[in-house]
């Protein structure tokens, strides 16, 4: 005999009124959507005045630097990402002589910034100008919860590879040390964001 419990509700009852459904049931469209929605919207005065971007830069010893504070929305709340310097890479490596990739620069703390990356490395031989290897780089996926401050995109001269540190410079060959200075090291050029980009 099959029992059931005194308050259970009855099969011909539609209990689903009931129910929390996700707004997001497929996670790729929850992220796509935050990652437009999480953005910068300023200094730290909020939407007052002119807006003020991070202005990424060179880190002083290693690295790069948003060199402004601005203040960000992520997740419908308001923080402050503070004036950040040398912002190590993920991990130490290399990029491979004639490549060129692109790194995410982005608050996951909501008040400091961090490097994320690399995204698809490229070869510049493929195609037919660096500008064009360069606009085949994508950026790498923006963490849960983050909010995108910009992106550094790195080419690497063809017969020198560059070296990535996680840590402060410690010869000339580190590329927080040298890049952007151009020649021998590579390039770097530096793009701020207000979003996230929607073919990135």
């Amino acid at each position: 005999m099959a029992y059931k419990k005194f308050d259970e509700a009855s099969e011909k009852v539609n209990a689903s009124k009931y129910d929390v459904n996700d707004a997001f049931p497929v996670e790729a469209m929850r992220r796509a959507l935050q990652g437009i929605s999480n953005r910068v919207i300023g200094g730290t005065n909020g939407t007052q005045g002119p807006l003020i971007s991070p202005t990424l830069a060179l880190g002083t010893t290693c690295g790069f630097k948003n060199t402004n504070a601005v203040s960000i929305i992520t997740n419908g709340v308001l923080t402050a990402v503070a004036a950040c310097d040398n912002r190590y890479f993920p991990k130490q490596g290399t990029l491979g002589t004639n490549k060129v990739t692109k790194f995410l620069i982005c608050s996951k703390d909501g008040t400091s910034s961090t490097v994320i990356g690399p995204g698809n490395i490229v070869d510049k031989g493929d195609y037919a100008s660096a500008t064009l290897a360069a606009a085949a780089c994508k950026l790498p996926d923006l963490p849960d919860g983050a909010c995108p401050l910009g992106y550094v995109t790195l080419s690497a001269p063809a017969a020198t590879v560059l070296v990535l540190t996680d840590g402060a410079a410690t010869a000339a060959a580190d590329l927080g040390y040298v890049i952007g200075t151009g020649g021998t090291a590579g390039t770097a050029t530096y793009t701020n964001l207000w979003g996230m980009p929607f073919d990135a």
